[in-house]
């Protein structure tokens, strides 16, 4: 019976490690106040394209939404991996960001977000495309920082490269 509740107990550390792993950015609020995080070790850059000073990068991140702040989403990520089946609704969306620069102002819209629930299956009807792009500016101060001439992507002091699509 020990050996049983060790071995469990051994799994659960395991698992909440790889929460605990997961470095959450706060990257800006609606207009309902819902604040934006996305994962910064999830990013994948799958394309980039530069003419002359203009680079415009498309990314992929994993993204989450809360409006209790920074705080309850990291407790609420961590619960959801100690206890999966105690945790309803959790979910998690892939986004594709595109930024750009124009002057000292940076920019980014989404072109396209898919939803997937808390066992990573896509949710049904949760397929966002957007055809025109609706840019939207970016504050100096956020945690997402672009180099544009030199065509690197910046997300909190941590460099990605162009990537294929199989990740960084």
């Amino acid at each position: 019976m020990r050996k049983v509740f060790l071995s469990t107990l051994m799994v659960v550390m395991m698992i909440a490690a790889t929460a605990l792993a997961a470095n959450w950015q706060q990257i800006y609020t609606d207009n309902d106040d819902n604040v934006i995080y996305f994962d910064t070790d999830s990013v994948q850059v799958t394309s980039m394209t530069a003419e002359r000073e203009d680079v415009t990068f498309c990314g992929m991140f994993r993204m989450d939404y809360s409006n209790k702040g920074r705080n309850d989403l990291i407790d609420w990520y961590r619960n959801y991996s100690i206890m999966p089946a105690g945790i309803e609704n959790l979910s998690y969306d892939i986004s594709t960001i595109h930024f750009k620069k124009e002057g000292d102002k940076r920019y980014y819209y989404i072109s396209e977000r898919v939803s997937y629930n808390t066992y990573g299956a896509q949710i049904e009807g949760m397929h966002y495309t957007n055809a025109e792009p609706t840019w939207q500016e970016i504050p100096v101060a956020s945690v997402v920082d672009v180099e544009y001439n030199e065509a690197k992507l910046i997300v909190d002091g941590k460099l990605y490269k162009r990537v294929d699509s199989q990740g960084i």
